[in-house]
């Protein structure tokens, strides 16, 4: 859990550092999350295989996961020529936006994936 949150507070930082104007500081953010969304991917991919993360949630984040890597490793790859020419071009700028609503999307699965376990564990208290 801890990589899948830095991976999501490196993104953000990007983001944030590329509305600020400092674009060589977002493009090092992104290339560091680089790596780190390929462990996170690879440990969600290893636990749905082992059967660990078996639910079609699990299976759906770790879905967009990958794509999410794909996306950030598209930002960073098209910023590097230009990291010192200003602006990132606009499909660095929309493959960050992009991955940015799929990290939204992630979080809604997984609060909707333990909202109803919640209740339920709420229901069989309630029951004892």
């Amino acid at each position: 859990m801890s990589s899948r949150l830095a991976s999501v507070a490196l993104v953000v930082g990007a983001a944030l550092a590329d509305a600020a104007g400092e674009h060589e500081i977002a493009y090092w953010a992104l290339v560091v999350a680089v790596p780190v969304l390929a462990v996170t991917a690879l440990e969600a991919l290893g636990a749905v295989l082992d059967g660990s993360a078996a639910t079609p949630h699990d299976r759906l984040v770790t879905l967009l996961t990958g794509i999410v890597l794909g996306l950030v490793l598209v930002a960073a790859a098209v910023r590097a020529p230009v990291v010192t020419d200003g602006p990132p071009p606009a499909i660095a700028a929309t493959a960050l936006v992009v991955a940015l609503a799929l990290f939204a999307v992630q979080a809604l699965v997984s609060a909707s994936a333990a909202a109803p376990r919640e209740r339920l564990r709420a229901a069989l208290r309630a029951d004892r």
